[in-house]
């Protein structure tokens, strides 16, 4: 009964519109499509690279993974800072989680084949507010950029 009066008085529309994906999942995602769009646009081989990390990085089907890619997208617009997701990241992933998202930061960053300004900026101001160091974010550098070449031959 209690359950009943409960559900008079909830917005069914707000259950709707509420995001359907793990808020950490939302926080590192929203940072890579962040990396995707910081140089004015996402374009279609950044777009495509995108949903081929998420899905499988973040353990999810196709269906998922496109849904997070969107939550994403929303929250990196509405977001006036990284901090909100840098935080969140800093308080629930372990060091090695923590280099395999800078990893993949670069696999997005280094999808066009340029590295500018901005992008490097970004890669800077995460690395550092996930408190991982210059010395390490390289080594994440040359591992995205192997799996760059891997996957253009």
């Amino acid at each position: 009964m209690l359950n009943k009066m409960k559900s008079l008085f909830t917005d069914p529309m707000a259950e709707a519109s509420a995001p359907q994906s793990d808020a950490l999942h939302i926080a590192a995602a929203a940072l890579l499509v962040r990396a995707a769009q910081i140089d004015g646009e996402i374009d279609t081989h950044e777009s495509q690279l995108l949903s081929r990390l998420v899905g499988p990085h973040f353990g999810l089907d196709d269906e998922a993974a496109d849904q997070l890619i969107n939550e994403a997208k929303q929250a990196a617009d509405a977001a006036s800072d990284l901090f909100q997701f840098t935080h969140r990241i800093n308080s629930h992933f372990g060091q090695a989680h923590k280099l395999m998202l800078i990893e993949l930061l670069w696999q997005i960053v280094l999808a066009d084949g340029v590295v500018d300004d901005y992008e490097a900026n970004l890669m800077r101001r995460v690395a550092g507010l996930i408190h991982v160091t210059d010395q390490q974010a390289g080594l994440a550098r040359k591992k995205a950029e192997q799996a760059a070449g891997a996957v253009h031959q």
